[in-house]
């Protein structure tokens, strides 16, 4: 029989994927090593936590750490047994499960409030869970529990001065709700039990739960048998068509019988797929082309997304332009002239970035963007925040293009994309000599680590200036990308 504890992330992770659970206590060797990206937002919730005990200030802090569970435990009976009246991270366990809680609150009846701070904005189901396990083993422990509290950010709040929890975080009542939950975790822990004690992994197979509530760690080793360019790649087919296509036996994208039930973009990437060669609607893509007017501005905005807000006037997780690449064509097959700006890091970046912008940008001509909706968001939410530049920043909306349009809209379906129209399958496609391999920051992921590292004030002045260059070589090659794609569909037209 499995005797090991479980803690509250492992019961997430049963609930999520048997498989995980099972991996996670026998075979951690298969997990990779914590990325830079997860290591950030690890750091990120961390912060958010500490931020949340200011709500509930004076607390006591339980400090053993998980290397010392015993001492953890023998202190939290220590506070819930003395005059303690807040305690931050109590330790219990019961039922083979061991929790640490976030904050508990002690009431003049001498029953407790359960708190559990979260970096999200809203309830989830997961949450429910998360402190419905929380529950059990405080009750089983024989702590008495008056109400179970979510904290979540209120993404309503706007900075003004330094944060105040008060205002940041607003507090949701489930105590019904996990209240409800209760039975059915004491059935999931048995089940988890089970599993454990097995000598064999459960197979589940691979599905939605891979990546659903979380990404998970062990994806790379059950995902290792899937062929290259699989029926898990078809863009936009749900999970229930390809549980029925895994069903009959088909992996590959290009297996796929022409009958089945597909929508007609997916239809014509298969038609691609199968064929290897490139669909071409000249005159769709005649049509795009013509709506583009010089001098021409392929521009591309790198954002930062802090759930604790930087900047007076900033909401959590508000997406904060820090960089914009500007190419700038005056006529049709010009060479592009380059402009870049990027925030110093010790200041609010945006200001810096308006003024760039409404500088280098002329009254008359396209902005060319790829998945212009998203620039053209982020310039909504500066004239919102900025009045003063609002009239001249709203302005600029109406001139913007899509470079992504043809290739959404399948006037041109390359075999290469293998159904998918993002830059960085698009422009190996096209532009074979071009690519993002090599770049020390090569996706937008890359970028705002970068950024948040220089936010951070703790690197010496070399790395800054390495992590700098490395970003302007990274957003240039995005808007370099736009100019090189626009002549290949003008030369094919």
């Amino acid at each position: 029989m499995f005797k090991k504890r479980i803690s509250k992330s492992q019961f997430m992770m049963g609930l999520q994927c048997l498989k995980r659970l099972w991996l996670y206590n026998h075979r951690r060797d298969l997990m990779p090593p914590v990325g830079p990206e997860q290591q950030q937002l690890f750091d990120q919730g961390h912060a958010i936590g500490l931020l949340a005990r200011e709500y509930f200030a004076g607390g006591v802090l339980v400090d053993a750490d998980h290397k010392h569970i015993p001492q953890a435990l023998k202190r939290t009976a220590e506070l819930t047994g003395g005059g303690a009246d807040i305690i931050y991270e109590g330790t219990f366990v019961f039922g083979n499960v061991l929790v640490r809680c976030d904050i508990l609150k002690r009431n003049r009846d001498g029953s407790w409030d359960l708190i559990e701070a979260k970096g999200s904005t809203e309830l989830k189901d997961e949450h429910l869970r998360d402190v419905a396990v929380q529950r059990y083993v405080l009750e089983g422990s024989g702590l008495r529990l008056r109400k179970t509290l979510l904290m979540r950010i209120d993404n309503s709040f706007i900075k003004s001065g330094p944060l105040e929890a008060g205002k940041l975080f607003a507090l949701e009542d489930i105590t019904k709700e996990t209240s409800a939950l209760l039975p059915e975790t004491g059935r999931d822990l048995e089940r988890f039990t089970e599993t454990l004690a097995s000598a064999e992994a459960p197979e589940p197979g691979i599905g939605r739960h891979c990546s659903t509530p979380y990404d998970c760690e062990f994806r790379g080793h059950c995902w290792k048998g899937i062929p290259e360019y699989s029926i898990y790649d078809i863009p936009r087919l749900s999970w229930e068509k390809k549980y029925m296509l895994k069903a009959m036996g088909i992996l590959l994208f290009k297996n796929v019988p022409d009958s089945f039930d597909l929508s007609e973009g997916q239809k014509l990437a298969l038609k691609v797929e199968k064929s290897g060669e490139a669909l071409l609607d000249r005159k769709k893509l005649a049509k795009f082309l013509k709506k583009i007017k010089y001098p021409l501005y392929h521009i591309d905005f790198e954002t930062v997304m802090p759930g604790l807000p930087l900047y007076d006037g900033t909401r959590p997780y508000q997406q904060l332009p820090f960089q914009v690449s500007l190419h700038v064509q005056a006529a049709p097959g010009a060479e592009p002239l380059h402009f870049e700006y990027l925030g110093d890091g010790l200041n609010d970046p945006r200001p810096g970035l308006i003024s760039f912008m409404l500088e280098k940008i002329g009254p008359e001509g396209t902005l060319l963007a790829f998945n212009s909706s998203f620039e053209m968001k982020r310039i909504e939410e500066l004239a919102r925040d900025f009045p003063a530049s609002g009239a001249a920043l709203l302005a600029l909306i109406d001139r913007f293009e899509d470079l992504m349009k043809p290739f959404l809209e399948r006037a041109y379906v390359h075999p290469d994309c293998h159904g998918r129209f993002s830059l960085k399958k698009i422009l190996p496609a096209l532009i074979p000599d071009m690519t993002y391999e090599g770049l020390a920051v090569a996706n937008g992921g890359d970028a705002q680590l970068a950024y948040y590292n220089i936010l951070s004030g703790k690197l010496p002045p070399g790395e800054v200036e390495r992590l700098r260059k490395d970003l302007k070589i990274y957003c240039g090659q995005d808007t370099l990308a736009m100019v090189k794609i626009l002549e290949h569909l003008i030369e094919i037209v």
